[in-house]
C-alpha cells in the first residue's frame, strides 16, 4: 500500500446518502488503495440513533415524527444517538487500513494529537478530552473522537458542533438515560451541549474547521494528502441505503417495545442501564425461577462486528440471571472471541458491565405478562 493519502471533502450531505457511500470508500482502502480522509457536514437535521442502541431508551419516536424531524439508525457503527441539526455539525474520518492500525486505542493515540493542533489554531485551547471519547470545555460536550471498525477498516472519526441546535426540539424528542450522566459534571443534556462561539466568542465556519483538519493531519502527523473527489461509484452510493437506514424495521431493530411485545407468555420483563466508560443496557424475560428465556443488549458501544450483541444477548439464554459466574463467563466467550474489536483502554464495555447490567434488569422485572 502506498503512502499518500487521499482527501475527500464531501461538504454538505444528508445522513443516508454519506451512510450509502461508506461501503465503497472502505472498499477501496481494503483492496489496497490510499488511506483516506474525509471531512463532511450534515445539510439536513436528523435524529441518528446508534447501531446497539435501543430506539425507545434515547428517542420518543412518534413525537420525532410527529415533529417532523428524520430519524435514520446508523449502519454498523456504534456509539450514542445524537440530535444532528441543519448545518450545525462538521465531521471527519480517517479511513485506516487494518493491516497498517489492527489496534483502535493506538490508532486513537496516534491521531488525536491531530485533532488537538486543530483545536489549538482555532482559538480552543481550553477544549479538553474527557471521558471515553469526548471533547468538553468546561464540563460541556463540544463533539467526540473516537476509534472503531466498521467495513472491514478501522476507523478514528469525530463530530463537531458548529452551532447551537434547536435545543427546544431535541428537549422534545429525546430521552436521555439518567444513568449516560453519571460520570459529567453538567447533568443536564441541554445545558451539557456547547459550541465553538460559546469558546471562543465567535462562529466556527466549516471551511475553517475543515482546513484546520487537514492542516493538522499534514504537519502534525506527516501525511501526504492528495486531494481527490468522490469516485463516480462513492459518490452513486448502495441503491436503497436511504430508504433502509430510516425504514420502521431497522429503526426500531433493537427495542423495548418490540422485546416486550415478543417476550414469551408468563415470562418477567425488566430493564436496566449500568455506566461504565460507556452505557449498556439490558432487557431480561424470565422464567419464574429466574431463567433467562430472552435478552436484549443495547447501548452507546463501539464494538465490531455488528452482531456481537445480538451474540451476547443469545448467550445469555438459559442462565440463571442470580449465577453472576455464569453471566461472566458466556458474555466473556463472546467479547473475548477474536472476531471482536472495540477500543478497550478508551471506551470498552466490560463482562461486568454487561452482567451488571443483566442482573439490575433481573430485579426490575415486573409480575409474569
Amino acid at each position: 500500500m502506498s503512502d499518500a493519502w487521499r482527501f475527500v471533502d464531501v461538504g454538505p450531505v444528508e445522513a443516508p446518502v454519506m451512510f450509502g457511500r461508506m461501503p465503497t470508500m472502505a472498499g477501496s482502502v481494503i483492496n489496497g488503495g490510499p488511506q483516506i480522509l474525509m471531512t463532511a457536514r450534515w445539510s439536513r437535521g436528523h435524529f441518528q440513533v446508534g447501531w446497539f442502541e435501543d430506539v425507545d431508551a434515547v428517542l420518543d419516536l412518534g413525537e420525532a415524527r410527529d415533529a417532523g424531524v428524520d430519524v435514520f439508525r446508523r449502519p454498523i457503527m456504534g456509539g450514542g444517538a445524537a440530535f444532528y441539526d441543519t448545518d450545525a455539525v462538521a465531521m471527519f474520518s480517517y479511513f485506516l487500513s487494518p493491516v497498517r492500525w489492527p489496534d483502535l486505542d493506538e490508532a486513537l493515540e496516534h491521531f488525536r494529537p491531530a485533532m488537538r493542533r486543530a483545536l489549538d489554531d482555532l482559538g480552543l485551547a481550553d477544549v479538553a478530552f474527557e471521558g471515553s471519547s469526548d471533547l468538553r470545555w468546561q464540563g460541556r460536550k463540544l463533539g467526540a473522537l473516537i476509534s472503531q471498525t466498521a467495513l472491514g477498516v478501522n476507523v478514528v472519526g469525530s463530530f463537531f458542533n458548529l452551532k447551537r441546535p434547536d435545543l427546544e426540539l431535541y428537549a422534545r424528542v429525546a430521552r436521555v438515560p439518567e444513568e449516560k450522566f453519571k460520570d459529567k459534571v453538567i447533568k443536564d443534556a441541554v445545558a451539557y451541549i456547547c459550541t465553538p462561539a460559546d469558546v471562543r466568542g465567535t462562529d466556527l465556519g466549516y471551511e475553517e474547521f475543515r482546513d484546520a483538519i487537514v492542516s493538522a493531519s499534514r504537519e502534525v502527523l506527516g501525511l501526504d494528502l492528495e486531494t481527490s473527489a468522490l469516485t463516480e461509484e462513492e459518490a452513486a452510493g448502495a441503491p436503497g441505503f436511504a430508504d433502509l437506514v430510516s425504514s420502521d424495521d431497522w429503526v426500531r431493530r433493537t427495542s423495548t417495545s418490540r422485546f416486550t411485545e415478543t417476550a414469551p407468555a408468563g415470562s418477567r420483563v425488566g430493564f436496566a442501564n449500568v455506566k461504565g466508560k460507556k452505557l449498556v443496557r439490558a432487557g431480561v424475560a424470565l422464567h419464574e425461577d429466574g431463567t433467562i428465556l430472552r435478552a436484549l443488549m443495547a447501548g452507546d458501544m463501539h464494538l465490531s462486528p455488528p452482531d456481537v450483541m445480538e451474540r451476547v444477548a443469545g448467550t445469555l439464554a438459559g442462565a440463571n440471571a442470580a449465577d453472576r459466574e455464569a453471566l461472566l463467563a458466556r458474555v466473556r466467550s463472546v467479547l473475548d472471541a477474536d472476531d471482536v474489536d472495540q477500543p478497550d483502554a478508551a471506551a470498552g464495555i466490560t463482562a461486568e458491565d454487561c452482567a451488571d447490567a443483566v442482573q439490575l434488569a433481573a430485579k426490575n422485572a415486573g409480575p409474569s405478562a
